[in-house]
């Protein structure tokens, strides 16, 4: 189903968003320390959701393949 791809290519596309933003959080010289831990955790907390959010997906789909086969 072109739907199942379209979600999973969006997920794996937010995490590498993510992980961009975080990378270039950490190597900013311009943000001061407070303000650079305190974006690093949102973005750690971003990207614990999404990494969830991908686990669910897979269980879901693999579930959805499974109902099929039967």
């Amino acid at each position: 189903m072109r739907i199942i791809n379209i979600v999973t290519n969006e997920l794996h596309l937010e995490k590498q968003k993510l992980e961009n933003e975080l990378e270039r959080t950490l190597n900013s010289q311009k943000t001061n320390t407070n303000d650079k831990v305190k974006q690093t955790l949102e973005l750690v907390n971003k990207l614990s959701c999404i990494d969830s959010d991908m686990i669910t997906w897979g269980k879901y789909i693999n579930k959805v393949e499974v109902e099929k086969k039967d």
